[in-house]
């Protein structure tokens, strides 16, 4: 059995006291100044108290065990690749564990959106010869943690290189140069709008003699069909299944019998010492290798379909961490109960009383045997940190599967933003309603500063922003805040008509990013600022999108900068009517 291991979170420290200190003293060495100056510096001081920092923040480290190593993981932010999601634990895992099967040791591995790097760094420790892959501005982390893991434990170096899915692949990666034994992919599926170039890019690097592996949770109906895109593009077999987690093996369609295993050339590692004589010693091999290749692939579609029992997801809380909390939330045990918990089918063992008789002891060996194999060999807690606001600390749970499940910078410049300017937006027993509430920290501060306040998101959200919210929440606020689904849309009148529904403040943070429904969240921002509503939305600018959304929103309302610190802004909106 593999050793557990705990991640290690980093949680915040608080500041705030230093720079108060720092004022006073700088105040009482400006007094000698001239009228012009303190003008300039009182101003100043007015504007810097709404940007200092009341917390440290540093983006979540994870600590996991495969290969018999230790491997730190360091997320980052503003971006979905700088996140671990649950397929790439799963594919870790299946790698660690069927090492017979998928045999990577001097093999070259191409890993597509490689994210944080856990899977190029599990691949790497297998002895693959690595290759790991994602977005420009994804690089420095994935990067970062490749180095921190590999150094001085691997057979080969991993490499790390930008790779944009697309359709000019061959005058960018041409198949004569790059290509590789297995093509490594993990949850690359999700909701954006690159699923046809992701196609192809798959298309591109699985040639005849490669191996594609892709782990995938599935989440949206875009999902399943991509999966049937799939398996028409490639001879395809399910390796592994637990409910909506899938590990798919697949095989080029196309020229299996006449391809010749041949050394690998990838202009990205150096080949130190390396001879023509050993590319001419393995084209002698390759049709060897081939059938071989082809033997284990069979072995591998009549492999009997293994379940993930026990392996943990960061949607799932451990069971310690609700017992701690279970005599401070005894009101909230349904609300609570709605976060994503190991579910009863993976905790209790199958029933197999009708068919035991009929099992031999050797065959219940051989089932003991594969269960132990899919034992986790990472411990996972959920991120956990500690925000400091209006005098209370504030405990966020994050969480996985989704982007409105994790901290937003936009959301930390949002209450600090509250909380400092208390005298321009008084929310103290005012109606507030929260667009896009994610993990509920806008909610939570709008709550303390004694404002009303319905926080909402998708239904897939609530469960964690409610545990967020009344965690943190209960006994603390005036008014106890209510946690509803909204999905922004066009008919808003019947659902929530404006009659009823009316607020004095609509608050947004970081609802704009790259997705399909920025003119869906326009009309929803437009439906609840009505007269005598103001709408403030905290945003940091990643995309051209975001831009194009801005001038839109200005067009819409009457509009306002409040705060600007270069990419992120905070806007105040009223209606134009």
């Amino acid at each position: 059995m593999d050793t557990l291991s705990t991640p290690s979170v980093e949680e915040t420290m608080y500041m705030g006291s230093e720079e108060e200190e720092d004022e006073e003293t700088n105040g009482s060495e400006e007094e000698d100044k001239d009228d012009s100056q303190t003008d300039q510096s009182s101003v100043g001081k007015q504007q810097r108290p709404a940007w200092a920092p009341c917390f440290f923040y540093r983006a979540g480290k994870e600590v996991y065990n495969y290969v018999g190593q230790e491997i730190i993981i360091q997320e980052a932010l503003d971006s979905y690749a700088g996140m671990i999601w649950p397929a790439g634990l799963a594919l870790c895992h299946y790698l660690d564990t069927h090492r017979e099967q998928i045999n990577l040791v001097d093999k070259a591995v191409l890993e597509i959106g490689a994210g944080t790097g856990l899977v190029s760094v599990v691949a790497a420790l297998l002895g693959g010869w690595v290759t790991a892959t994602d977005l420009p501005e994804v690089l420095n982390n994935l990067r970062v943690n490749l180095c921190r893991n590999t150094r001085g434990h691997c057979r080969h170096t991993p490499q790390v290189a930008t790779l944009s899915w697309g359709y000019d692949l061959e005058r960018t990666y041409p198949s004569s140069v790059y290509r590789y034994d297995y093509v490594l992919a993990a949850d690359v599926v999700y909701h954006h709008d690159f699923l046809d170039e992701l196609l192809v890019t798959m298309k591109h690097f699985c040639k005849p003699g490669t191996t594609l592996i892709w782990a995938n949770k599935v989440r949206f109906e875009s999902d399943l069909t991509f999966t049937e895109n799939f398996k028409e593009a490639f001879n395809t077999s399910l390796l592994a299944e637990d409910g909506e987690m899938k590990i798919f093996m697949a095989t080029s369609r196309e020229g299996e019998e006449c391809f010749s295993d041949v050394m690998l050339e990838d202009p990205l590692r150096q080949k130190e010492g390396k001879e023509w004589k050993e590319i001419e010693d393995k084209d002698k091999k390759g049709k060897e290798k081939l059938v071989e290749q082809k033997s284990n692939e069979d072995d591998l579609n009549n492999h009997e379909k293994i379940s993930y029992d026990e392996l943990p997801e960061k949607t799932n809380m451990l069971e310690d961490e609700r017992e701690n909390e279970k005599e401070d939330n005894t009101e909230c045990e349904e609300e609570e109960n709605t976060v994503e918990v190991l579910t009863d089918e993976k905790a209790q063992p199958e029933d197999t009383d009708s068919s035991s008789e009929d099992i031999t002891g050797q065959e219940i060996k051989k089932e003991t045997a594969l269960k132990e194999n899919w034992i986790p060999s990472i411990g996972c807690r959920i991120a956990k940190d500690i925000y400091h606001y209006v005098g209370e600390d504030i405990v966020i749970y994050e969480s996985i599967d989704s982007f409105g499940a994790m901290m937003w910078p936009a959301a930390l410049a949002l209450c600090s933003f509250l909380e400092n300017n208390r005298h321009m937006v008084n929310l103290k027993g005012k109606e507030v309603l929260e667009l896009g509430a994610g993990t509920g920290l806008v909610t939570i501060v709008a709550s303390l500063l004694g404002a009303s306040v319905t926080a909402t998101d998708l239904p897939e959200i609530l469960g964690n922003l409610r545990a967020n919210v009344i965690r943190n929440t209960r006994n603390r606020c005036r008014h106890t805040p209510q946690v509803v689904a909204l999905p922004w849309s066009y008919d808003l009148e019947c659902t929530h008509p404006s009659s009823i529904y009316h607020y004095d403040y609509i608050l947004a943070a970081d609802v704009v990013y790259h997705h399909n429904f920025l003119d869906e969240l326009l009309v929803t921002m437009k439906h609840f600022c009505k007269p005598g509503t103001t709408l403030i939305w905290a945003n940091k600018v990643r995309f051209e999108s975001d831009l194009t959304f801005t001038e839109n929103f200005k067009e819409a309302f009457n509009t306002s900068l409040l705060a600007e610190d270069g990419e992120m802004k905070i806007f105040m909106a009223t209606n134009r009517d």
